[in-house]
């Protein structure tokens, strides 16, 4: 196990592509957050609610459809396109088992999904203040809403690189990944701006993991409403894994 996580990180650490949605990644976000924090882009956020001006840029960077515009990408190039090539048959040729093959593509896969969603903004809004002064906490005591937010986002974040797996399995092609995976957030973006969704659907909507990507940041949570999130961010990431782990258990390896 240990050697497959070794090989799966080597191979994400020379994949292009992911280095590629690195540099845009940080570009993109680096140029939101001059422009929010100079205050060209006025916009309210939780952020500013809770005295974190400096985080609100990350308002943006944690709405479902732009991060899975380059999570999926990097799923479809990092985990299906290792079907198309052949390079899955030859690890599991090699007697490993596939529990472990899935396992090892899934923890590098949430390794590289953290790095883009999560590390790159914060870099870049930690850098912008430590050099240029961009942004202030007027409120010091609302960090333990900040590292609460954070934490839900990271489950429902993972969760969510559990499906991109799961779509990558099935799919067995990046460019199939890519357009389910971006249908899906057009989808979930939809019925976010239509809420409240007719009848039963709202319902379906507020235990999905979309609705709580973005739920997550919502500013003074009731403990209810965040064991809610809790249930469904671990319930979701459980059960996509287990279905992920058991479609590449029995898939055929051409």
């Amino acid at each position: 196990m240990i050697n497959l996580l070794r090989a799966e990180l080597f191979k994400l650490s020379r994949n292009k592509v992911f280095w590629t949605l690195t540099l845009i990644v940080t570009v993109v976000f680096a140029l939101l957050h001059y422009l929010i924090t100079v205050g060209w882009w006025k916009m309210s956020t939780p952020f500013t609610d809770a005295g974190l001006e400096i985080f609100s840029s990350l308002a943006l960077a944690t709405t479902p459809f732009y991060f899975m515009l380059y999570l999926s990408t990097l799923a479809g190039f990092f985990v299906a396109n290792d079907f198309t090539i052949g390079v899955v048959k030859n690890i599991v040729m090699s007697g490993n088992y596939r529990r472990h093959i899935f396992a090892a593509k899934l923890i590098i896969l949430s390794l590289g999904s953290v790095f883009l969603a999560v590390v790159c903004p914060l870099l870049i809004i930690i850098g912008g203040k430590l050099l240029f002064g961009f942004g202030s906490i007027t409120d010091p005591s609302s960090l333990g809403y900040l590292a609460r937010s954070m934490g839900l986002f990271l489950l429902h974040l993972l969760a969510l690189t559990a499906l991109l797996m799961l779509i990558a399995l099935l799919a067995e092609d990046s460019g199939k990944t890519i357009i389910i995976s971006v249908v899906i957030a057009v989808l979930s973006s939809i019925a976010e701006v239509l809420r409240p969704l007719p009848g039963v659907l709202e319902t379906i909507y507020q235990y999905t993991i979309f609705h709580h990507l973005i739920d997550s940041f919502r500013f003074g949570m009731p403990i209810v409403d965040g064991v809610r999130s809790l249930s469904v961010g671990l319930g979701s990431m459980v059960i996509l894994a287990c279905c992920g782990s058991l479609v590449f258990k029995r898939k055929e390896m051409k």
